[in-house]
């Protein structure tokens, strides 16, 4: 690497303490060791969760400190994660700095409701969208659906399709002749479904075809308290445990007690939950929204269902939980993790994007 270009990069996004998605990726990118690609990144958190007034006077001092390093340090690229709402707002002025100083500028598109979002605000804010995605160096999107998404709102926009991707583990989920432990993973929040799950979980109950299924919901969120009541009125509260937000060890250990993994959202990306679920070789029951279609393929590695439909989700959960379906659908999940969502690949076409826009060559 002697002689060769430091490319400098300044990423932008959620502080460390705000849970989901966006910031299990972020984390991921900066645990990289970029300094062996001759990359330097510093990082600079844009978002930290609270009232309305802290998040904009931890904006404030975030953007003051951005545009000092912009003076002193000169990054070669500002790398931004950003999803909709005032996530966008606070990205567009960072955008400004990025163009003000001639730096290019790299918008990674998390927003599973970007899409929606886009439709409900007013022409001023589509215009500014239209602008972002017009001017970024480069627009990441999680997949082929995102792509199209972005490229129908402004057909000039550099779309560049980056998946998530896990780590693979060495271990894989087991077969239980005792029980079938499902699995859900994330914020509890109406967006997620997990009210039609528990739906589902109470129909196969009263139908007598729940046999060894169980619920763990590994997650917090503002729905929490009415899922447990839901659970109490239904006499769910034997089969269905909440966990509580699980990281590191803990939700490995969870993913690696269970069989079955189940997202049955109404919206989504390409969520990390999903792509850490198929690593470990679980079949995953979830809903053909966004790039999940990409992670689950329907009959080979798991189901796909429309949202909001507890029946076919009942019904995909019990045929699941037969071991021969399981065996066959777990080999799949793993072997395409293998294949398609491992980290090399992510990293190689960061890399090349940073180079690209940078205007380093190899």
């Amino acid at each position: 690497m002697a002689g060769k270009k430091m490319i400098r990069v300044l990423m932008c996004g959620n502080h460390p303490s705000n849970k989901g998605g966006m910031t299990s990726v972020i984390s991921q990118i900066r645990s990289y060791d970029w300094e062996k690609k001759n990359i330097k990144m510093k990082f600079i958190p844009t978002f930290y969760p609270g009232n309305t007034i802290i998040k904009s006077l931890y904006f404030m001092l975030s953007y003051i400190r951005i545009l000092v390093i912009m003076v002193f340090w000169r990054p070669d690229i500002v790398h931004m994660h950003m999803s909709y709402k005032g996530s966008f707002h606070r990205k567009f002025l960072i955008h400004r700095l990025c163009r003000l100083f001639g730096i290019k500028d790299i918008i990674h598109l998390h927003g599973s409701e970007f899409e929606k979002w886009y439709g409900e605000v007013n022409v001023q804010t589509k215009e500014k969208i239209r602008t972002l995605l017009r001017e970024s160096g480069a627009f990441f999107v999680l997949g082929e659906h995102w792509k199209k998404v972005v490229e129908t709102i402004e057909p000039s926009v550099n779309a560049v399709i980056l998946r998530n991707a896990v780590p693979i583990p060495e271990d894989m989920v087991k077969w239980d002749n005792d029980r079938c432990q499902v699995l859900y993973m994330g914020v509890l929040i109406p967006r997620k479904g997990i009210d039609i799950l528990l739906r589902a979980f109470c129909r196969l109950k009263h139908n007598g075809k729940l046999g060894k299924l169980c619920l763990a919901i590994a997650g917090t969120g503002p729905e929490e308290a009415a899922l447990k009541t839901y659970c109490r009125e239904n006499g769910l509260e034997d089969i269905v445990s909440f966990c509580g937000w699980k990281s590191g060890k803990e939700k490995a250990e969870l993913i690696r007690e269970s069989q079955i993994a189940v997202m049955p959202s109404y919206n989504e990306g390409l969520p990390i939950a999903v792509l850490e679920e198929i690593s470990y070789g679980m079949p995953v029951i979830a809903t053909d929204v966004g790039d999940m279609a990409a992670a689950v393929r329907d009959g080979e590695n798991g189901y796909l269902i429309r949202p909001g439909q507890e029946e076919p989700l009942a019904e995909k959960l019990a045929e699941t939980a037969e071991e021969e379906c399981f065996s066959r659908m777990s080999r799949a999940s793993r072997e395409l993790a293998e294949r398609e969502y491992s980290q090399d690949l992510f990293f190689e076409k960061i890399v090349d994007n940073y180079k690209q826009l940078s205007g380093v060559k190899d």
